[in-house]
């Protein structure tokens, strides 16, 4: 029993030695091969209500879902999340995407478009609410 245990042993610390052998890999570099890359064309900071037209993409902030950010007068264990909610139109075609700045879906794909949340502004206070009027949305639109 104890070869048994001597051999498996063995294995073990071979196969751990070969797997650290190799490097890791950076996965914050750039994809390698293939075009995957896309321009920005266009970016826009809306408040509630607001349209914006990107190429041939109408974009409407339609509203705040959910505002759980961590105020900036207080100390929390996460940075929050806030929800917004997108109308993307293109043509005849329309859809209400639920973007997030911190939680996912922070972007939607459209018809070869890719539309990101950046930020929500402004922050948020643990004394007051922030009133809806007030809200801006950073979007930014790729392809």
């Amino acid at each position: 029993m104890r070869q048994l245990s001597t051999a498996v042993l063995a294995v073990l610390i071979a196969a751990l030695a070969a797997c650290s052998s190799n490097p890791a890999a950076d996965l914050n570099a750039p994809p390698t091969g293939g075009t995957t890359s896309q321009q920005e064309v266009g970016k826009a900071v809306l408040k509630i209500g607001e349209s914006v037209t990107v190429n041939d993409l109408r974009l409407t902030f339609r509203s705040v879902e959910g505002d759980s950010r961590c105020p900036t007068d207080a100390v929390c264990v996460w940075a929050g999340d806030a929800e917004i909610a997108l109308k993307i139109e293109q043509g005849t075609q329309a859809a209400v995407a639920a973007l997030h700045t911190t939680l996912e879906p922070k972007k939607t794909v459209w018809n070869g478009y890719t539309i990101s949340l950046v930020t929500v502004t402004p922050a948020r206070k643990s004394t007051t609410s922030v009133d809806p009027a007030d809200y801006r949305a950073e979007v930014v639109v790729t392809r």
